[in-house]
């Protein structure tokens, strides 16, 4: 039978020898306040470099701009395709000055193209600094509806205003169906999946990493003969469960750790940011004050953020990291005592590993398909359903399903970790040459060397 008082104290000697190192502690207060720093440079570098951008458009063709009577200036065609945006604005002549001039009269950008255009659909965006990917996006489309008007205006058998009722362009917004033939909305699969991946990452990461670390200490105490005085006062399987526990305990601090830090760190920004001490303005309206939330919205490479459910993934991601590292964890100390160095160790657990790996891979393919069905039957796998499962509760998924197979990985963790009870006790005295998953079986069937 266990005793609970000696597992402890090898539990709080692992915590307390690995915690409280310097490595460990610049590790997990840096990492928080660096990710949300990231996160900080991204919002405030895209609101500093938010410039207006004023084009010049050389219509030498005279394809999409006309003289306007009254004012004597070219004016477009197509009024409609040039909607009033925010720090985005046009210009139209038949042939633009030198760079270093049309530069000098305030324009940002000029694009250019000869009468060729409407077949070969190519042009030229001449800068000398970059608009930026948005701004060149809107005037890509706003060009092109011009181009647009003005084929239709060189074909005989239309005329815009019955091309315009003719078009037909269908938005297709994202619900879900329940059950009782309710619609949900929802939408946003793709992102969400990406959101789940980058989850599972991080606990595949984690779980190797802290792996790993399990296989060396093994190996070291192995090695130092440490472990013949650990098993002089308790049993080697004690000994391994304190070990795998103490171990997870302190990957689980650190967890926890980044996710506290993460969310002050983020709360002070938040606070600075909507008290205006960073100088947050709404892009366009002067020194009107804006929010965090509402900055990251407009930002295409924040606003995703804003979809997650930070709680429910925290949540989960604690509670597959808890499964998945019991069950692999023993796993590693089981080999760890089998083997006389790391290199053997590492060599051996690529099989071990393998099942992760591939979990990793299959989640990558959730970015582009959410829904494949080899993500729910390996959510219910144990060795995959660490990292499987944190991509299907990011995109949505009945609790009773994450409650079972989460059920289902402790089962099998505790089984495995029986079974590495009975290979460490054989494995942590094994001072042989031999070593290999044949002697690994024979220790686990109870069987010594």
């Amino acid at each position: 039978m266990m005793r609970s008082g000696l597992i402890g104290a090898v539990i709080a000697r692992e915590w307390r020898t690995r915690v409280f190192k310097r490595s460990f502690l610049i590790g997990t207060l840096l990492m928080p306040f660096l990710a949300v720093g990231l996160l900080a440079g991204t919002i405030l570098l895209t609101q500093a470099t938010d410039t207006t951008n004023v084009v010049l458009v050389e219509d030498a063709p005279g394809l999409i701009s006309r003289i306007d009577q009254a004012s004597g200036q070219l004016v477009p065609l197509c009024p409609g395709c040039f909607p009033e945006r925010d720090k985005l604005s046009y210009r139209f002549t038949r042939e633009a000055p030198a760079d270093s001039i049309w530069l000098e009269e305030g324009y940002t950008v000029l694009v250019e193209y000869d009468g060729s255009v409407l077949q070969n659909r190519a042009g030229y965006l001449v800068y000398d600094k970059s608009p930026g990917s948005a701004a060149k996006r809107n005037i890509e489309r706003d060009l092109s509806k011009a181009m647009e008007h003005a084929r239709v205006l060189e074909s005989t058998e239309l005329d815009w205003q019955a091309y315009q009722r003719l078009k037909f362009e269908l938005k297709l917004i994202d619900r879900e169906a329940n059950d009782d033939g309710a619609r949900l909305d929802g939408g946003g699969e793709e992102i969400r999946g990406s959101i789940g991946f980058l989850f599972s990452a991080l606990l595949f990461l984690v779980l190797a990493v802290y792996g790993g670390m399990i296989l060396r200490s093994v190996v070291e105490e192995k090695s130092n003969r440490v472990v013949e005085v650990l098993i002089s006062a308790v049993r080697p399987e004690e000994l391994l469960l304190g070990k795998v526990i103490g171990m997870g305990a302190v990957a689980l601090t650190q967890l926890v750790a980044w996710s506290v830090l993460s969310t002050l760190a983020f709360s002070a920004f938040q606070f600075a940011f909507d008290s205006g001490a960073l100088g947050s303005t709404i892009p366009g309206q002067g020194e009107v004050p804006t929010d965090l939330l509402t900055a990251m919205a407009e930002n295409d490479l924040t606003a995703i953020l804003l979809d997650i459910n930070w709680g429910l993934m925290v949540i989960s991601t604690i509670g597959y990291f808890i499964g998945g590292y019991l069950l692999y964890g023993s796993i590693y100390a089981a080999v760890g005592g089998s083997v006389q160095s790391e290199q053997e160790g590492q060599a051996m657990v690529v099989p071990v590993i393998m099942p992760l790996m591939f979990a990793y891979i299959v989640g990558s393919g959730a970015i582009a398909n959410p829904e494949m069905g080899a993500l729910t039957w390996l959510s219910w796998f144990p060795l995959t359903s660490p990292v499987i499962m944190l991509v299907r509760v990011a995109v949505g998924v009945a609790w009773w399903e994450v409650a079972l197979s989460w059920a289902l990985l402790m089962v099998s963790a505790r089984l495995v970790l029986a079974l590495a009870g009975r290979a460490y006790r054989h494995g942590v005295l094994h001072t042989g040459k031999s070593s290999g998953w044949s002697l690994l079986f024979q220790w686990i069937r109870g069987h010594g060397s």
